[in-house]
């Protein structure tokens, strides 16, 4: 039989098409321990959050530098908020203002004194009127004891409507000033900035005195407790990476760093960094040795069925260079 080694093959390859190796024939590896897949692979945090301006304004207090540890939630950038503190007591004062006012309205004696008015001319006018009809008193007084009646009750309702109109109008005031204090008050929140994640702070842009624009980066937060290994997959390799399998990381670090782990997730979407779709190794980084951009070989472990399937359709028919399901009929 065919030596299977990877330059064996190579050799078959440009013997018979003089063409380079295809991806997935350079990432097939061949040892005594069997066939294995070798991906280039490249150091990622497992978060990394840009610190971006929460508004426009001037800058009062940058609390973080390079390389300082933060948690969620730290108050990193503080902007200066004078006029903003003094529109908040302004507008608390003027809504106060008229809240006071509504009340006083809504509670004014003068609809006491107008119902008082009301109910004497009513008992002048029944007085009179039970005069009269036992032949009694003067027809022009009860006359005049009716009109009195009638105007007492016109007053009070138009008294009534004016009131109304006048509380409906405050209404509409209170509210909108209410709504002002709200706005007021969120940029206030906004005037500090916190970190969105726990880690490192990296790439500080801003100082004191500078004036940004709201979303314009600050700074950087990277978390590195975990670190993301990606590593591009040739498209013909995909089926032999899934989710859950076994794989060793060699980090070009000095000294050589190694870890055994398991692929965490493939991403079937391509991969700007690496033009390709990604197989993602998720790995402890408790020391910090692991940084972001620190290259990697990820060597993933194939079952039997594999090994042979890889035999079959790679190494010894270096020809075949696109990988091709096929039913068992064919």
């Amino acid at each position: 039989m065919r030596r299977l080694a990877l330059l064996g093959m190579a050799a078959a390859i440009l013997f018979m098409g003089g063409c380079a190796k295809t991806p997935e024939e350079k990432e097939i590896k061949k040892s005594k321990e069997g066939i294995t897949i070798r991906l280039e692979g490249e150091v990622y945090p497992s978060q990394k959050e840009d610190i971006l301006a929460t508004m426009d304004g001037r800058v009062k207090e940058v609390l973080i530098h390079s390389g300082d540890k933060v948690k969620k939630g730290d108050l990193l950038v503080r902007f200066e908020t004078t006029i903003t503190q003094y529109d908040i007591q302004r507008i608390q004062k003027e809504l106060q203002y008229l809240k006071e006012f509504a009340h006083f309205i809504r509670h004014s004696k003068q609809h006491m004194m107008d119902l008082a008015l009301v109910n004497m001319a009513r008992l002048n006018l029944e007085q009179l009127s039970r005069l009269k009809a036992k032949g009694y008193g003067d027809l022009q007084e009860l006359h005049n004891a009716k009109n009195a009646y009638a105007s007492s009750l016109k007053s009070k309702y138009a008294d009534e409507e004016i009131k109304k109109e006048k509380l409906y109008s405050l209404k509409e005031r209170i509210n909108d000033t209410a709504a002002e204090l709200k706005k007021l008050r969120h940029l206030l929140y906004l005037s500090q900035v916190r970190s969105d994640i726990s880690g490192f702070i990296a790439d500080v842009k801003t100082q004191p005195g500078d004036y940004v624009t709201k979303g314009s980066k600050l700074g950087t937060v990277v978390n590195l407790d975990k670190v993301i290994v990606k590593a591009g997959i040739a498209p013909g390799l995909l089926p032999f990476i899934k989710k859950g399998k076994k794989v060793e990381v060699d980090f070009l670090t000095t000294p050589p760093y190694h870890v055994e782990a398991k692929i965490s997730r493939v991403v079937m979407v391509v991969d700007p960094d690496f033009g390709r779709m990604t197989a993602e190794v998720e790995i402890p980084n408790k020391n910090y040795i692991l940084q972001e951009g620190t290259k990697a070989l990820v060597t993933v472990f194939l079952q039997k069925n594999e090994q042979k399937f890889i035999k079959e359709h790679f190494i010894e028919n270096p020809n075949k260079t696109v990988y091709e399901v096929k039913s068992k009929n064919e």
